[in-house]
């Protein structure tokens, strides 16, 4: 499994249930990250790729040792709480693969 880096560096700061902010907050949050076209493209990149990823197990993607996001029901359950926290923000006018 890749490491996404990136990816999980936001997972951490900013969606971790540690971070402890409200929604409002983590977008907020994001949108910043966003704006700084460094960070961006690479988590683009990484965002993109982890959708390529069979390997990836969505549910520890999401809650691991190192941080918890969303404790997901199922594999389809942690996938859709990425689409829409994440892909639907990085990529508002794309269809998530």
């Amino acid at each position: 499994m890749e490491h996404y880096p990136s990816l999980r560096n936001l997972f951490i700061s900013i969606f971790s249930v540690d971070a402890g902010l409200e929604e409002d907050d983590e977008i907020a949050a994001l949108i910043r990250v966003l704006n700084d076209p460094v960070q961006r493209k690479e988590i683009e990149g990484e965002l993109k790729q982890l959708f390529q990823d069979d390997a990836i197990s969505w549910t520890e993607f999401l809650e691991n040792d190192d941080y918890v996001v969303y404790p997901a029901d199922d594999e389809e359950d942690a996938k859709e709480y990425v689409i829409e926290s994440l892909w639907n923000r990085v990529f508002p006018n794309e269809v998530a693969p």
